[in-house]
Formats: C-alpha cells, sequence, structure tokens
C-alpha cells in the first residue's frame, strides 16, 4: 500500500471513530458504550483503537494519541539555529498547517452541541486542551527564540497563531458549499493558503495601520484617523469649558 493511500485510509478511520463516538454519546452519554462497541462499529480492533486515541474522551474531542506538538516541536525549535532556515512566523505556520494534517477530522456542529449538552464536562476538557496546546506553543517559541523567563512574547505569539488557525479552520468550513462530506475537514493545502493569507492580514493591523480602510469619515469603529505626519495635534476639548485651564 502507497503511502498516500495508508493515510487516506487512516485518515476514514480517524474519521469514523470520531463520528461514532460522538453519535454514541450524544444518544447515550459517555458512560453508555464502550470503546469495544465503538470499534465494532468502525470496524477496527480494540489494539488499532488506541493507535488513534487514548480514551473515549479524547475521540469524541478528536484529541488524537499522538500529540502534534510532540511530534513536530523539536523540529521547529531546531531551525531557529538555522539561519538559512525559515524565520519565526513562516516556521509557525509551517508548522500549524503540519499539526492541522493529524488533528483534521468531522465537522458536524450539531451533532458536537448535542454531545456538549449531554456532557458538559467535556466542554470543560475541550477548554483545558485548548489551553494547554498555547502553553506547549508558547514553550516551544520561548526555546526556539531563546526568550527569557516571563518574557511574555512567546505567550501572545503562540495565542495569535492559534486564533487565527482556528478562525481559518471557521471561515473555510462556513464557505465550503454543499456536497456528499460537507463536515469533513478542508484540505491541508487549502488550510495552508488561506492561513497565510489570514496571517497577512494580521500584519496589515499590528504592521501598518494607517493601510487599513477606515468604516467611516471618522475612522474605524469611530477611532479618529492617524494624523498625517507634521500636522497639528487635535485640539483639547477641554479648552472650550469655561474656567479650563
Amino acid at each position: 500500500m502507497s503511502d498516500g493511500a495508508r493515510e487516506q485510509r487512516m485518515r476514514r478511520t480517524r474519521r469514523a471513530l470520531i463520528t461514532g463516538a460522538r453519535r454514541l454519546t450524544a444518544a447515550h452519554g459517555l458512560g453508555g458504550f464502550t470503546v469495544e462497541q465503538l470499534c465494532a462499529e468502525a470496524g477496527i480492533s480494540r489494539r488499532t483503537f488506541f493507535n488513534y486515541f487514548a480514551s473515549k474522551d479524547d475521540a469524541v474531542l478528536g484529541t488524537p494519541a499522538r500529540d502534534p506538538l510532540e511530534a513536530f516541536g523539536e523540529q521547529f525549535v531546531a531551525g531557529g539555529r538555522d539561519p538559512r532556515g525559515p524565520g519565526l512566523l513562516e516556521a509557525l505556520q509551517q508548522l500549524v498547517v503540519r499539526s492541522f494534517a493529524l488533528l483534521e477530522g468531522p465537522h458536524d456542529r450539531a451533532l458536537m452541541l448535542e454531545v456538549l449538552r449531554r456532557e458538559p464536562v467535556l466542554l470543560q476538557r475541550l477548554a483545558e486542551s485548548m489551553d494547554r496546546h498555547v502553553a506547549q506553543l508558547a514553550a516551544l517559541i520561548a526555546r526556539r527564540q531563546g526568550c527569557a523567563a516571563g518574557d511574555p512574547f512567546p505567550g501572545v505569539a503562540a495565542a495569535a497563531i492559534s486564533h487565527l488557525a482556528g478562525h481559518t479552520v471557521h471561515e473555510l468550513l462556513e464557505g465550503r458549499p454543499a456536497g456528499p462530506d460537507p463536515e469533513e475537514s478542508p484540505p491541508s493545502a487549502e488550510f495552508a493558503d488561506r492561513l497565510a493569507r489570514n496571517v497577512r492580514l494580521a500584519g496589515i493591523l499590528f504592521c501598518a495601520p494607517a493601510a487599513v480602510p477606515p468604516a467611516s469619515a471618522e475612522g474605524s469603529a469611530g477611532i479618529p484617523p492617524a494624523a498625517s505626519p507634521g500636522a497639528a495635534p487635535p485640539a483639547d476639548p477641554s479648552s472650550d469649558i469655561e474656567g479650563s485651564p
């Protein structure tokens, strides 16, 4: 079997396990079915299940047994010592895209909402997993960049790229036409292209605010536009108040 065919088979199995775990949880609760029952539905053995997920909870949440940051993190850190390698931002995008390939799965939001209503403890697990992911990514950034303890930069960078990645997935799913499998994850290449675009757009906000077109003559969201170089500062409104200095 070729590597491509093997990856497709593993992807189908992963998606079948996630969908089955969520459907069974929505119908019976986490305690209402066994790993063996889930495996029987997916047509795999119990031993194979644990190659994909460490527990039923992880199958429901889509958290893989192989942590993407553990799988690719050391290579990301080592890249910071290579002067010919990509810069931090490009390396972060590459790491996120590689992680996406391991995390992609079904995105049936209606079913997932039903699962969370049935088992609200999973919402806490999901939030904890996201926080842990950002913290792990921040630690990798700190190591790659040689940041001192307590430096806030790694945490901010990790939170920013993680949010952009989540927004990118949501954006792609919202824009997908209906098809035979509308809840399937977007292809990795499509995700990579859109993430790169969103990073560039975020750069406009952070690096060149004057390039952002205002929403009105008074500026975006009511914020006055930046003054031109050499322009006189705006008048102090307090100067019109009687008795002000």
